[in-house]
């Protein structure tokens, strides 16, 4: 029996057991048969509404008609399924011709009522590729959840599953009736993940669909990626039809964005505990890491006690003032369309049926109102105070109890951002209006004894105090595990040598110096860093050339990444801001010599830097420091020959843009920012992950410090770490990060894992593992063919390779270079060996049962397409100077040539050897570099003429189309236009692609992709 349908045998088995409550239905095998099986469905759900009068064949066929209108998308299929008030309905014109509405599906009988519960497997569609799919889950005969499966030693593990679902996606096999289909789970048995379907079977919505592929993770945050340790828990029944009726929410922007959404494990458990607390009238909190997604974990929340918990009267989501004044009603208003919440009341706008988030007025309105199940309250607690008060006054005014009665509702509140939406104080004057309320705060950095804040009298000083016990915990630990965040890596500099502090020492401790150097830290003022020499120091160790290569990801000449410099007071920050401006004005910024040949930094402009600040109105030379923000502003304007500003807040909001890079706009012709001064602002809540490096000149700990270490660690391609580096006290802030971390691992035992490494430590590391990696390949050659010889070696090479990509980010890694050299050199041998063995090991089989083989290949990683590690690039301006060291017969640059092109495309490897030829035969009076540019625009044009002809498509438009094609976004642009100049017949279109006429666009789609991401690697030749 192969493999894989042992596997899937196995897995209908346990679906199949009488607690997972799912029925096996071995009879149905083609998409007839599920057609056949949703009419039985629909005649026994239906039973009085159809009054004994089963579906007739020719009404049937209407349903289908009907069915496919309302499933013509998977948005709209999605749409469809959660129905009014949680009710998918069909409507039916009987024979008769009289009007009956169907009831198909039920978001709320789960495990219960009207809803069955049937397995099905090897299914063939109704499509002329006869694929089969693997299993697929029914509700009431609609398939809702489709599963594809691979063996242990499948390429690629379960993302070759993943691809497989993509390419039957675009072949039609979610059509007809498994258009109804919500999600996707993928698995080679050892790795298990689950997805919800993308909004278009187009290769761009799989390839951002690849970063949502969640693993599942039991409530203690212990990873599940067993296939049936993930069946048991996930796909029983009543978690299956939760994660499709409670735990998917439809996004819609009203203008491009309309997708289905699957929350996190961690999300999910938090929201059952809240319902299950919310139940009892029992607060707490919930820790979730800073990225984790907790405003959408509020917000589902509150619209779930609000549709559905018995015993809850309302639900109201407080925010911070601040998140509100930043996100627009669309960003919470896109989540609650009536489709998924339920009948719209009033006359709410946009058919939401949020409140509260535009004015007080409608706040109140809504509070005085009959409780309604269906409605959302987003507010402040500013606004919601004012909001009571005005309701309570308006109460009393027309004479009526309401407010009394809305004393005695149980109300629940849901706090995004536990600490900075809501004092203690503010809660306790609430809970006195509102006696009956239930409070529930979510954070990422929560209060415990250690960081307690210094309160005055019997207000809480902890998150525990304020709003009762820890419910559920998913921390940056936990998000550093599941890959969702990146982990960091921490420099500690002290710009004074130990001599000079202990003579500041002495001065400040009457003549006396202890030995200990944290304590001689601690004595150590604010005011000593307050000078020119300590700002010019700190300045010249940031701008060193060789740290700016790494620090700020340097590619071709240009910083691709940007940073964040805090200090301790707007005063300082000032400082340090002019005196970088007059540094950067008189030449001496840049310190130390360049990285190397291949890395050099040609951007004239870098560093581009502003400094932002939220000024106080309360300080006393408030003209004086007006004048100065306005000066500031300028400047900034001047930077980029924009407008000048003269609103702060507008200021502040384009620093944002574009020191975040996310509008195209900002992310070309030097318009973006390389640094940002701050002191506390854009630390907390500000997210961009373009942030590579935060460099810190003050001391901070706990909450402050993870929240500010938190703004670099996001996700970003040819990003590896978040970098931190210090300029003060080294030894006291290695304790507090210590501390930090210890305190928010919520891991006793492990937090010293999640402690960022010391260089000296990673040095040390690296000896061991070039060790280990060395005695792996002996190994091997001993017994060649020995699978477990083969594992240990790629596992040897894969820590190895790991620990030198952390080695090289650290500045001191400079010193050791030259003297590792002849192991460094190495390592590209060692990857081609290793990728050998990688392709080996797949090609055999696991033996039945042989459960040693299958923990051996655990902690391997096949997965390349989501563990792909950042590869250095040989910069083309590096490459213009070997041609023309060539051209004038300089020593060595032939070999460093070659060295340099091996790492190319073959195709362009071989027109940089023709241009090498070239060279060394022609007069000196060529340009090397004009020559290069002329083959490569003269390929670019020759590939775009190519497909041109070939396809009858204009050559016009198809320029237009490359020139503002993105890569990262895979949209093609022009496309309809193209199509309309489609010259070729249907019948040599058929033959040359061997694709149906009907899907032309599809097809043109993909062959200009490839196409424009061939010439793509071409361009980054310029």
């Amino acid at each position: 029996m192969k493999q894989e349908l042992k596997i899937e045998n196995q897995f209908i088995q346990i679906l199949s057991k009488k607690e997972n409550q799912w029925r096996y239905r071995e009879d149905i095998k083609t998409e007839s048969d599920l057609w056949n099986n949703f009419r039985l469905h629909l005649n026994r759900i239906n039973l009085s509404i159809l009054k004994d009068k089963p579906i007739t064949d020719n009404e049937f066929k209407n349903i289908k008609v009907e069915f496919r209108r309302l499933t013509a998308s998977p948005f709209l299929a999605s749409q469809w399924l959660r129905g009014e008030n949680g009710i998918a309905q069909i409507t039916l014109e009987r024979d008769s011709g009289k009007k009956i509405t169907l009831e198909v599906f039920s978001n709320k009988d789960i495990a219960g009522g009207n809803s069955s519960y049937e397995v099905v497997n090897q299914i063939v569609p109704d499509t002329e590729r006869k694929s089969r799919g693997d299993v697929t889950l029914l509700i009431n005969g609609i398939p809702v959840i489709h599963i594809e499966l691979k063996s242990e030693t499948a390429k690629d593990g379960f993302i070759q599953a993943f691809h497989q679902i993509q390419r039957y996606d675009e072949n039609g096999f979610f059509n007809g009736i498994y258009a109804a289909i919500q999600l996707f789970v993928v698995s080679n048995k050892v790795d298990t993940r689950y997805f919800a379907r993308p909004s278009h079977n187009t290769p761009e919505a799989y390839k951002r669909t690849e970063k949502f592929l969640f693993n599942w993770r039991t409530e203690d945050n212990v990873p599940v990626p067993n296939l049936f340790d993930f069946t048991r828990l996930v796909l029983r029944i009543p978690n299956a039809h939760e994660l499709i009726s409670q735990f998917s929410i439809l996004v819609d922007d009203n203008k491009s964005q309309k997708f289905l959404m699957v929350l996190r494990p961690y999300q999910i458990h938090a929201i059952r505990k809240i319902r299950e607390n919310a139940a009892k009238h029992e607060g707490g909190f919930i820790w979730h890491a800073t990225g984790s997604g907790k405003t959408i974990t509020s917000f589902i929340a509150t619209k779930l006690l609000a549709q559905n918990l018995i015993g809850v009267d309302r639900t109201v989501m407080i925010v911070d003032r601040t998140d509100l004044d930043e996100q627009t009603t669309g960003e919470f208003t896109k989540f609650a369309s009536e489709f998924h919440t339920g009948q719209s009341i009033g006359d709410a706008p946009n058919n939401t049926l949020i409140v509260g988030i535009k004015n007080q007025r409608q706040l109140t309105k809504s509070l005085l109102s009959k409780k309604s199940n269906n409605t959302i309250l987003v507010s402040t607690i500013q606004k919601l105070s004012a909001a009571m008060r005005s309701a309570q006054e308006e109460s009393n005014l027309k004479g009526i109890n309401r407010f009394e009665k809305l004393r005695g509702e149980h109300i629940v509140f849901i706090v995004d951002e536990a600490h900075r939406a809501v004092s203690d104080e503010e809660m306790r004057r609430i809970k006195k209006i509102l006696p009956n309320s239930t409070w529930f705060g979510l954070t990422g950095t929560p209060i415990f004894e250690e960081n307690q804040k210094q309160e005055n009298g019997t207000y809480a000083r902890t998150t525990d105090q304020q709003y009762g016990p820890l419910l559920h915990a998913y921390t940056t630990k936990n998000a550093m595990d599941d890959k969702a965040v990146l982990g960091f890596q921490v420099e500690y500099h002290s710009l004074l040598t130990n001599d000079e502090q202990a003579e500041i020492v002495s001065r400040l401790n009457n003549k006396n110096v202890p030995e200990d150097l944290l304590q001689q830290e601690k004595l150590l003022k604010t005011e000593i860093y307050e000078n020119d020499d300590h700002i010019r120091a700190m300045l010249h160790k940031i701008f060193n050339r060789r740290s700016i290569i790494k620090k700020f990801n340097v590619q071709n000449g240009y910083p691709t990444m940007a940073a964040i410099l805090t200090t301790h007071s707007i005063k300082q920050a000032k400082r340090i801001y002019y005196m970088l401006q007059e540094m950067k004005e008189n030449g001496t910024l840049f310190t130390g010599r360049p990285y190397d040949e291949r890395h050099q930094l040609i951007d004239s402009e870098f560093p581009r830097v502003a400094i932002t600040f939220s000024t106080n109105p309360d300080q006393q030379d408030i003209n004086t420091s007006d004048d100065e923000l306005s000066k500031i502003m300028e400047e900034y304007s001047q930077l980029f020959n924009s407008t000048p500003y003269t609103d702060e807040k507008l200021y502040n909001k384009n620093i944002n843009k574009r020191l975040e890079r996310k509008e195209r706009q900002y992310q070309k012709n030097g318009e973006w920012l390389d640094l940002v001064i701050v002191v506390d602002r854009l630390l907390t809540g500000f997210d961009s992950p373009t942030i590579q490096t935060l460099y810190i000149d003050r001391e901070m700990k706990y909450q402050k410090l993870l929240q500010a270490f938190s703004r670099t660690n996001r996700i970003y391609p040819g990003k590896d770490y978040g970098m931190i580096v210090t300029f003060r006290k080294p030894t006291l802030m290695k304790e507090n990060v210590a501390k930090t971390f210890e305190l928010f691992s919520n891991e006793k035992q492990s937090f010293k894992d999640l402690i960022p490494k010391e260089y000296t430590e990673v040095r040390s590391e690296f000896d061991d593992l070039v060790n280990n990696y060395q005695q792996a390949e002996a190994e091997l050659e001993e017994k060649p063919n020995d699978l477990k010889a083969m594992i240990n070696q790629v596992r040897a090479f894969q820590q190895l390779e790991k620990n030198f990509k952390a080695l090289k980010s650290y500045d001191d890694f400079e010193e050791d270079a030259e003297s590792l050299e002849h192991i460094t050199d190495e390592i590209p041998t060692y990857k081609g060996k290793v990728e050998n063995l990688r392709a080996a090991i797949k090609s055999q089989a696991v033996e039945d049962g042989n459960k040693e083989i299958e923990q051996l290949l655990e902690d391997i990683e096949f997965s390349s397409n989501l563990n792909a590690s950042h590869e250095d690039t040989v910069d083309s301006f590096y490459i213009n100077q070997l041609l023309k060291d060539i051209q004038n017969n300089n020593p060595d640059a032939i070999d460093k040539f070659d060295k340099e092109i091996k790492r190319k495309d073959p195709q362009i490897q071989s027109m940089y050897n023709d241009l090498r030829k070239e060279l060394l035969e022609k007069s000196d009076d060529i340009d090397a570099v004009d020559l290069k540019i002329q083959k490569i625009q003269s390929k670019i044009h020759e590939l775009t003429q190519e497909k041109s002809s070939e396809y009858g498509l204009s050559y016009e438009t198809l320029i237009s189309a490359l020139n503002e094609y993105q890569s990262d976004k895979k949209d093609i642009p022009y496309l309809p236009q193209l199509l309309d100049t489609m010259e070729i017949t249907k019948e040599d279109f058929e033959y040359k692609t061997g694709e149906k006429y009907r899907r032309r666009t599809k097809v043109i789609e993909q062959l200009l992709t490839d196409l424009f991401d061939t010439i793509q690697t071409w361009k980054e030749e310029l």
